[in-house]
This record gives C-alpha cells, structure tokens and sequence, in this order.
C-alpha cells in the first residue's frame, strides 16, 4: 500500500475511532517516539530518546559534582602527551 493511501486509511480510523483506540495508538506512537534514534555515541552507536536523555542526566550529574576538566586543563594535558 502506498504511504498516501495509508496515510487515508489512518486517518480514517482516527476520525472514527473511539476514547480507547485514540488511547492506544498514542501509547504506540509514544512508544515508537521513544525508540526512534536522536543522537550517536563518539564510537557510533545509536541512542533512542531515552538512551539519549539518561546520558544527558548522568553528564549534568557529572557537571555539578565537579567531575570535569576545564578547556584550559584539557589543553595542558594534551601538550603532554
């Protein structure tokens, strides 16, 4: 089926559709939302929304326990290397 007939035939069943249905088909594109791909890791792996957003929790987490180093000290470390 092509896309635009499908696309027809979903909306179809939306404009129809009941409290329940309207229910369950935000679950699944709530779900499928949150498995879709938004970002890579440096090494190239793929992160889901929510993959991504606990990364982001733990590095803010980081942030404010002081657990980094500064542009300055990075660039110090590198000349040693």
């Amino acid at each position: 089926m092509k896309n635009d007939k499908l696309k027809e035939k979903i909306i179809a069943y939306i404009d129809n559709a009941d409290k329940d249905l309207l229910n369950r088909l935000s679950e699944v594109i709530e779900n499928y939302k949150e498995k879709e791909t938004v970002a890579y890791t440096i090494d190239g792996q793929s992160l889901s929304r929510k993959e991504y957003l606990e990364q982001l929790k733990a590095a803010e987490n980081e942030i404010k326990k002081g657990d980094f180093i500064s542009q300055k000290n990075l660039e110090k470390e590198v000349n040693t290397w």
